[in-house]
């Protein structure tokens, strides 16, 4: 698994799918429920690495990181403050299980996370961001241009394989 610089024809994919999140936004649909009814802004492509009752866990399509992954509450609430605590000590610690694999698997030093769930019309979503040895430290990892995730499906099966064993 490793991120590529984008194309112009994946620049013009990535630009589509912000204004259709824009568009849907400005109408009041929330993009995240109107997503997993329809699945066609976030398309699974062997990127979901897991998924139950609660949350879905996919690696982003379009990263900023190597193995960057986006945990998203199936129930919708618009931001954090909604939250119920219950919720949050489950998604600490599903996000406690892809950190560590993201120190085994992809050797990332570090891991941020975070959660920006800003606009008209969110969906509670947070974001891991691995630091692999030799990047740059810092919030500068929150804000490097987009790539291409590519050669991600055997790691993706990897990461679901042990995130059973690690979960149950």
């Amino acid at each position: 698994m490793y991120v590529k610089q984008l194309s112009e024809e994946e620049k013009k994919a990535l630009e589509q799918r912000v204004e259709k999140i824009k568009e849907l936004q400005e109408k009041g649909i929330c993009f995240g429920c109107y997503n997993f009814s329809t699945g066609n802004i976030f398309p699974d492509d062997g990127l979901i690495i897991y998924e139950d009752e609660k949350v879905r866990c996919q690696f982003e399509k379009y990263p900023r990181a190597t193995g960057q992954t986006i945990i998203v509450s199936k129930e919708h609430y618009e931001d954090i403050s909604e939250m119920p605590l219950e919720l949050g000590t489950y998604i600490l610690k599903i996000s406690n299980a892809i950190i560590k694999l993201h120190k085994e698997i992809l050797g990332a030093e570090k891991v941020y996370m975070c959660t920006i769930c800003d606009g008209k019309r969110n969906h509670l979503h947070f974001q891991l961001f691995p630091r692999l040895k030799g990047e740059p430290r810092g919030y500068g990892n929150f804000v490097r241009e987009e790539g291409m995730l590519v050669d991600y499906h055997e790691t993706a099966e990897l990461y679901k394989q042990k995130l059973k064993e690690l979960l149950l």
